[in-house]
């Protein structure tokens, strides 16, 4: 199992976000919300979204780093390769690291049941 994050697994092009903001289906979970949509590589890519609403530097880096990780450990989990946009809310912070990944688990249930 790959378990890396490389350059190519990372949305960075406006368009794209562009793209995904537009035509993604979205998640709503209670840490976090997800935009997705199927692309057309043979690998799934992501983004991480955090505004200074929910901290300073230090906490908002906190998050993408839990975030990216919880990311590439269950890529797997994901049968078609995807495109995905993580929006993270202020509760983020309260969250401890168990709850995090229940609520990304149960996003991804809700991603592979709906895709």
């Amino acid at each position: 199992m790959n378990e890396t994050l490389g350059p190519q697994e990372r949305i960075r092009k406006r368009k794209d976000f562009l793209s995904l903001f537009k035509k993604g289906k979205r998640y709503r979970g209670k840490y976090f919300n997800l935009i997705y949509l199927s692309n057309d590589f043979s690998f799934s890519r992501m983004a991480v979204i955090v505004s200074k609403k929910v901290g300073n530097a230090v906490k908002r880096n906190k998050i993408k780093r839990q975030m990216r990780t919880l990311f590439r450990r269950n890529k797997s989990l994901l049968k078609a390769p995807l495109d995905i946009i993580i929006i993270a809310k202020k509760e983020i912070l309260e969250s401890s690291w168990l709850t995090l990944q229940g609520d990304y688990f149960s996003a991804l249930e809700s991603i592979i049941q709906n895709n």
